[in-house]
This record gives structure tokens, C-alpha cells and sequence, in this order.
């Protein structure tokens, strides 16, 4: 399993990320209607925004009225001229909403592969070829190197893993043989069938276990019957369990050592995860496994479980950061949006200002009108994103997702991005009303009168 992991250590966070996106553009079949789905989602919602703003704000008037004339004025102002700002804010809703729907997918995702390394990381030490090596056909650990290893001071026990290429027609999948050590079982959380007869068939030889996006692409399930291509010819085994796995998006068959000895001639050992005594000092031993392997014919890496995880998780962060590109885009033509409407408006208002300013609106009080307007604006935009947002992370992780890879995500609903969403409306529509606030501040009451 480390193996995967290890590639995993970037190949979990790059494959999860990577198809991630191109589920959203809906490369499977299934993801296509996803996607039309996710486009119905959101232009629909710009008409609902635009509805449900005329009636939240005409709701708003009474709550203005208790802020003050300025209060009044600024909610009446926004609903009296819905035909400029209901399309700003329905675009800065859209904004928000993927903003949203990105940081609860993300989140989501992080947080199930979280669980998933904690987990499956059972091992304390964990052996491997460098990833240029390990990836190759056949790559295989020394033998001699194996067993200093598995034999060294403070070791109590190992896991053998064999990680091979696994051809099948939906693409290369890959099959993995275990020498599982009895601390190495709670490493599987099983999506189907019962976990202990699993594994007991599992170390009988009785079954292979497969992942879950192998099950999905092959369209198997527990009690049924997978054919692999072995060295005594086609062999068909029996679907033992369904385990979740996020470490490859074309699927895992894990087949018991024996039982992969058996059926094939090769004895190879790809990596290896080393379970130390209880009392043992996890540096010193660490220290003596490096020792040993400084010997070696072969360049091999050695980590702890602590640091395979972090890895993995750095690489998952920074494979996922290209989404803050993505949020960003759509809050610029959301500011745009804004800021257009806000021209439009303070053109269309110019007389009804000048007429203000010359009855007795200082321009600081105009200053604070335009502010209440867009401050309402974005806070509407924030509240309506919301329930938006969460529809649009539904379907990417429960739609595309499942219909694309077969991966089971748990949706996690972060307050921080839901904090974050309404805050970033509220800011972008403030920050689009400065230059048009600036603009009516200094309308002339002479020119508004010369135009009454």
C-alpha cells in the first residue's frame, strides 16, 4: 500500500485536484449532465437573486427606517432602481456562490483524504524506491536490503508490498499484493459488505479486495468476480470487499501474498512498512534503518508516517491553489458587474443628487447613502450565495465526483467559508461603490438645479 502511498504522496493530492477540474468541465458521460446541471444551477439562481432581492429589500425598509433618514433612503433607493442593482447582485451572488461551492468541495476533499492517510498510514517507518525508480516495471527492493531491515533493532514486525501495473479496459489500474502485518487491518474502511468477513477471507486467500473506483469503473461489488491475467493463465477471484481509496482514480485490486505467490512467479518486494516495538525510540531506530541501508546497492527512501502524511497534504494544498485563481476571476467580473451598475446608477441619479445636495446633503452624507447602498447590496449577495454555494459543492462532490472517479467524499460544511463568503461580498461591493460615492460626493448643486 505504500507504494501507492508513496506516489501518492503526490499522486493523491495531483489526482484528486487534477481530475477534480476535469470533472467540472465534465469529461465522463455521466459528468456531462453534471455539468449542464451545475450551468442550470447557477443561471437560475440569477433569476431567483434578482426576485428574491426586490422582496428582501422591500422587507428591509423597516429595519431602515430604524437606522435613520440615510437608512431609509438607501434601501428605498436600492429597490426603487432594481433594474440597475438586482443584476449586480445577482452576478456577485453567482461570484460568491463558486466561491463557496470551491472552498466546501475543497474542504470536503481535504478533510476525507485527512481521515483516509490517518488511516491507512498504519506503519510507523515507511520503505520505498525513489519515485523515478518505483514507478518503473518490475522495480523491486535488494532482498539483502529487505531483510537488514525487517530484522533491525526496535523493529517488531513489517508489511511486504508488491505494486504492479494491473492492464483492464477501462486503463491501467493497479494490483497491489500485500504481506499484511495484523497492526496493518484497521488500515481498510470498507464501503461495502461486512468488514470482518472481508478480511478474513482476505488473509485466507479466498478474495481480492478492490477500491472503490475500481469497483465503479468495472461495475463489480462484493460476491462478485473479477478475471486477472496471472502467470498460470486467467484466474478468477472473488470480490472479498470494497474498500475506500483515494490514491488512484483507475483503481486498486489487493490480492494476499500467498495467494499472489501462487499465481505468480515473481517474488519481488516493492516497498515495505515497518511496525517498531512500543518502547522503542522512533529517531534511534530511524537512525539504524538509514545506517543499514547506507550499504545498500540501491538508493532507497526511508520516512515516518508523519512525514509521508504531511507530505501528501502539502502537495494537496498546493496542487489546489490554482482554485484561488479561479475565485478570483469570478469576483472580478462580479466587481465589474458592480461597479457598472453603480455608474449606471449615479448617472441616472445625477439630477436627483444635485436637487439633495442643494436642499442640504453634505457630501460626507452622500458618502455614507452610497455606502449603505452597496454595503445592503453585498450583504444580500452574501446571504443568497450561500444556500447557492452549498447546491453547487452538492453536486460536484456527490455528481461529477461520483460519477467520474467513483470516489465517496463526505461534504464537510466549514463556518470559515461561509464567513469568508458573506465578508467578501460585503467588501467587494464597498470597494466597487468608492469611485461612484466619490463621484456623487462631488455632483454640483448648481449643475443639478440648472437640470430641474
Amino acid at each position: 500500500m505504500i507504494e501507492l502511498l508513496r506516489s501518492r504522496g503526490a499522486s493523491t493530492a495531483q489526482v484528486l485536484a487534477a481530475h477534480a477540474v476535469e470533472g467540472l468541465v465534465a469529461i465522463a458521460p455521466g459528468a456531462v449532465a453534471a455539468g449542464i446541471g451545475v450551468v442550470l444551477l447557477v443561471e437560475g439562481r440569477t433569476v431567483a437573486a434578482t426576485v428574491a432581492l426586490a422582496a428582501g429589500l422591500a422587507l428591509a425598509a423597516v429595519a431602515g427606517a430604524l437606522v435613520g433618514v440615510l437608512g431609509t433612503m438607501a434601501v428605498r433607493d436600492v429597490v426603487r432602481s432594481l433594474s440597475r442593482t438586482a443584476p449586480a447582485a445577482a452576478s456577485l451572488v453567482v461570484a460568491v456562490s463558486v466561491t463557496v461551492g470551491l472552498g466546501v468541495m475543497i474542504d470536503s476533499f481535504r478533510s476525507t483524504v485527512g481521515r483516509w492517510l490517518e488511516r491507512t498510514l498504519q506503519a510507523d517507518v515507511y520503505v520505498a524506491l525513489p519515485s523515478t525508480v518505483a514507478t518503473r516495471a518490475g522495480g523491486t527492493l535488494d532482498p539483502g536490503l529487505v531483510e537488514r531491515l525487517v530484522t533491525a533493532p526496535g523493529v517488531e514486525g513489517a508489511s511486504r508490498y508488491r505494486n504492479l501495473p494491473l492492464p483492464r479496459q477501462e486503463g491501467e489500474a493497479r494490483l497491489l499484493a500485500l504481506d499484511l502485518h495484523p497492526r496493518g487491518e484497521v488500515a481498510f474502511a470498507f464501503a461495502g459488505g461486512d468488514a470482518a468477513d472481508a478480511m478474513r477471507r482476505f488473509r485466507a486467500g479466498e478474495g481480492v479486495l478492490v477500491s472503490e473506483p475500481f469497483a465503479f469503473r468495472e461495475g463489480v461489488g462484493v460476491g462478485d468476480t473479477v478475471r486477472l491475467a496471472t502467470d498460470r493463465g486467467q484466474a478468477a477471484l472473488p470480490v472479498a470487499g470494497v474498500f475506500y481509496d483515494y490514491g488512484s482514480d483507475r483503481g486498486v485490486v489487493m490480492m494476499e501474498w500467498e495467494l499472489y505467490e501462487r499465481l505468480h512467479a515473481d517474488r519481488g518486494v516493492t516497498s515495505l512498512g515497518l511496525f517498531l516495538e512500543p518502547a522503542a525510540d522512533r529517531d534511534a531506530v530511524m537512525d539504524g534503518l538509514r545506517a543499514r541501508a547506507a550499504g545498500a546497492p540501491q538508493a532507497v527512501s526511508i520516512r515516518s508516517n508523519r512525514v509521508l502524511r504531511e507530505a501528501s497534504l502539502e502537495v494537496f494544498d498546493r496542487t489546489f491553489a490554482i482554485t484561488a485563481v479561479l475565485r478570483a476571476l469570478a469576483f472580478v467580473v462580479a466587481f465589474i458587474g458592480v461597479l457598472g451598475a453603480l455608474m449606471a446608477l449615479q448617472l441616472e441619479r445625477g439630477r436627483e443628487l444635485g436637487v439633495l445636495r442643494a436642499t442640504g446633503l453634505t457630501p460626507g452624507q452622500v458618502w455614507r447613502l452610497v455606502t449603505a447602498q452597496t454595503g445592503l447590496l453585498g450583504l444580500a449577495a452574501g446571504l443568497l450565495s450561500l444556500p447557492a454555494g452549498l447546491a453547487l459543492a452538492w453536486l460536484m462532490i456527490h455528481v461529477v465526483n461520483r460519477r467520474s472517479f467513483g470516489w465517496t467524499v463526505t461534504m464537510e460544511l466549514p463556518p470559515s467559508v461561509f464567513l469568508e463568503a458573506v465578508a467578501l461580498a460585503v467588501a467587494g461591493a464597498l470597494l466597487a461603490g468608492l469611485y461612484p460615492a466619490w463621484r456623487m460626493a462631488r455632483t454640483s448643486p448648481a449643475a443639478g438645479l440648472r437640470e430641474e
